[in-house]
């Protein structure tokens, strides 16, 4: 305390020393004029008393001014780090600390353009590989006009990939600003994962996959929408990786849904890095249309919402995806 009060003593003294020296210099041509003149002490010692009575008057009244914009510049720099600029000996301590304010707002200011440029550079990236991504549906259903051999099933499929590309080329942009497109509710996981199932249909009857899923029922705290995209990325991967074979969705009293298929599997190198953005690993590279970007936003939106994913799997077993809604921090 003594310390802190000697040092804002010290800054108060720098500020103003031009003041205390012109005292000092009247003080010693006082003392000049009295010895010249051989006037009396006493007089001299009455204008002293008189002038440090008003010095004492004027250094309160500056004192309190200077120590209420020492305090507030001093709350406005705590409110985050700021790197401090090297002291200049010709500026008094508000105007380094209006320095190192503007200083603060001008690493601000470029931290928030980096973001927004790294965050136009990700639509830019993405938009470019869902151009791509999205012209094999096209071509197929061009292809099927152009034969005349247009079939209502394989018609359903390939629009339903194509509505799932709008979906998360959307859903991709509206993450970025994910805490203004949120509205939790009270909502059946059973009811979601029933109405993505129904939404896959076709694909289970075309590459003739069994699904299961069982009774149990629970309720979350949660938005619906991103959570049906959640379900709908993980469903969707499940099919499209698993050739043969059936795919198991479990809704647990733990308040955890498990999704596992018989599929391809996933690498073990693989798998510490399957939520990073726009890794595909080996299975990406079978297939050349992944993104490596449903399972990143899939963690992405789960943590968003204070749920937790994890995925275990082996080559040629199959994939088990366990979403933990038991809810923590909401990010």
């Amino acid at each position: 305390m003594i310390k802190r009060i000697f040092g804002l003593a010290l800054q108060f003294l720098s500020d103003f020393w031009y003041l205390y020296a012109s005292f000092m210099l009247t003080f010693l041509l006082l003392m000049w004029s009295v010895i010249m003149r051989s006037l009396s002490l006493d007089s001299m010692f009455d204008v002293l008393w008189g002038g440090c009575y008003i010095l004492i008057v004027i250094t309160c009244i500056l004192f309190w001014k200077w120590y209420r914009a020492h305090k507030g510049l001093i709350q406005l720099l705590c409110e985050e780090e700021v790197h401090t600029l090297s002291s200049i000996a010709t500026l008094s301590s508000h105007e380094r600390m209006y320095q190192q304010l503007i200083k603060k707002q001008q690493l601000h200011q470029e931290k928030m353009q980096a973001q927004l440029n790294e965050d136009a550079n990700d639509i830019q990236d993405y938009y470019a590989m869902w151009a791509h991504q999205i012209k094999v549906p096209l071509s197929v259903l061009d292809l099927m006009n152009q034969t005349g051999t247009i079939e209502k099933y394989e018609t359903s499929n390939q629009l339903l990939v194509i509505n799932q590309y709008l979906d998360m080329m959307l859903q991709f942009i509206r993450l970025k600003n994910f805490n203004q497109d949120i509205a939790y509710q009270d909502m059946s996981v059973q009811k979601s994962l029933r109405s993505v199932i129904k939404d896959y249909k076709y694909w289970f009857i075309h590459k003739d996959l069994a699904v299961s899923i069982n009774e149990f029922d629970f309720s979350v705290v949660s938005d619906a929408k991103w959570l049906r995209f959640v379900f709908e990325q993980v469903i969707f991967n499940a099919i499209k990786y698993t050739p043969q074979g059936k795919i198991n969705i479990i809704c647990q009293n733990d308040n955890q849904v498990i999704i596992k298929d018989t599929g391809i599997g996933i690498a073990q190198n693989d798998l510490p890095m399957i939520f990073n953005q726009g890794y595909t690993g080996f299975n990406g590279r079978i297939n050349s249309n992944a993104s490596g970007l449903g399972l990143y936003m899939v963690k992405r939106i789960l943590n968003n919402l204070g749920h937790d994913i994890t995925i275990q799997s082996e080559v040629n077993v199959g994939t088990t995806v366990i979403i933990n809604f038991q809810q923590t921090v909401i990010k």
